[in-house]
């Protein structure tokens, strides 16, 4: 068969790559085109909300994602910068591109936002206008933008949806002091699923900003008062005021005439923890293996949970041995082995730990046998981080070292 005309094989290549990027969007979101395609593949994609429209007040945000299809690492992906940055060079936040390669069982996909945009694209000048390049080999060898979960991938667009309806109505109700608060009001890389042996940073973020805003609500009282007052012609009216709504908050500071209010902030480990989320994250991208490391825990998640319900059925579990292998130099190809054993101690016994492969005993839980076989499956997801947090610590001692892992592992 005659190789085809290279203009020929670009109209396949681009309805190719436009058809998986549909096809793939359109399994969280409604996805408009639009009528002029501009460089690419363009899609809108809206949440799928019904009880809003495009005729409210604050009507829904619109995301924007570019198509790429690259043949082969020596393919360039150009973007022009004005799709992905505004007049400030702040970047749009609801700006996707999806770079797709590959025919039949070789297809890889990459999902990148504005920011890994400017962050690994170079700029360059094409006759006055700012274009964004990237040879196509830098995606093509790592895994750290690739799509290893679609899941998380469609997570990933819809946090960044929720946050730009967040950011224009903050925008919109400026002359306030009230934000309607939500968990997804978050950076997206703090959401990412890194054990931290402390706690959910999303849920901890959260519940700290609602302590900061009942703060705020008593400070915004205190100084609507004070302003009455001031505005007040009847001396026993100002008294009234201050009785009411100011008196309460008097005596509060190390002054009998300080007014004080209770301001509780974060907890200093929180930090510590998101330091510690992010040096690890970055440290995966260093090395090209993030896309990998995540699809290696959520192959360890699946393969767990479904050995360990099974093994459950004898009443003399206590323990699972738990053997991990994977390619060394890129975590992919993981292969994930459960069989019964029993423990010397309550800690899990690290048998084998080093580039390539992790085995490790655990015990199980000691209520596993007390629930309904009917309900362990729902028991287990919600205890998976037991048998999960040893092989994690294992492997990360080993890719990432002692330094970002002794503090939670």
């Amino acid at each position: 068969m005659s190789e085809a005309a290279p203009w020929l094989k670009a109209m396949e290549n681009g309805g190719l790559g436009e058809a998986r990027a549909r096809a793939f969007l359109m399994e969280r979101f409604w996805v408009l085109e639009r009528s002029v395609d501009v460089e690419g593949a363009d899609y809108l994609i809206q949440r799928r909300l019904t009880a809003t429209n495009f005729l409210d007040q604050e009507p829904p945000r619109l995301g924007v994602v570019q198509v790429k299809f690259i043949q082969d690492g020596n393919t360039y992906i150009k973007v022009h910068k004005g799709y992905v940055v505004d007049r400030h060079s702040s970047p749009y936040n609801e700006f996707f591109l999806v770079v797709l390669t590959g025919r039949e069982d070789d297809q890889r996909s990459f999902l990148l936002s504005s920011t890994d945009m400017l962050r690994e694209f170079e700029e360059i000048d094409d006759d006055g206008t700012a274009i964004l390049r990237l040879r196509g080999a830098k995606l093509i060898d790592s895994s750290n933008y690739e799509v290893t979960q679609r899941k998380l991938a469609l997570d990933r667009i819809e946090h960044a949806l929720k946050n730009a309806d967040f950011f224009a109505n903050r925008r919109f109700i400026g002359g306030t002091r009230y934000v309607k608060l939500s968990p997804d009001q978050i950076d997206h890389d703090l959401t990412i699923p890194l054990d931290n042996g402390w706690g959910d940073l999303r849920k901890e973020f959260f519940d700290g900003k609602k302590k900061i805003q009942s703060t705020l609500f008593d400070m915004e009282h205190i100084t609507e008062a004070l302003s009455k007052i001031l505005q007040a012609t009847d001396p026993m009216e100002a008294l009234r005021i201050y009785e009411e709504s100011v008196s309460d908050y008097v005596g509060r500071g190390a002054l009998s005439e300080e007014i004080g209010v209770r301001c509780e902030f974060f907890d200093e480990d929180f930090f510590i923890v998101v330091k510690n989320h992010r040096a690890r994250l970055a440290k995966l991208k260093e090395l090209g293996i993030e896309g990998n490391y995540f699809r290696l825990v959520e192959t360890f998640n699946a393969t767990v949970l479904r050995e360990v319900l099974k093994l459950s059925t004898d009443p003399t579990l206590v323990a699972v041995e738990i053997s991990v292998s994977y390619d060394a130099e890129s975590l992919g190809d993981a292969a994930v082995r459960v069989s019964a054993a029993s423990i010397k101690g309550g800690k899990p016994e690290i048998l084998v730990t080093g580039k390539g492969a992790q085995t490790f005993i655990v015990g199980v839980p000691a209520e596993l046998h007390r629930v309904a076989l009917a309900d362990r499956d729902e028991f287990l997801k919600k205890q998976l981080w037991q048998f999960r947090r040893p092989f994690q610590g294992a492997l990360e001692r080993v890719y990432l070292g002692d330094d970002l892992v002794d503090w939670w592992a």
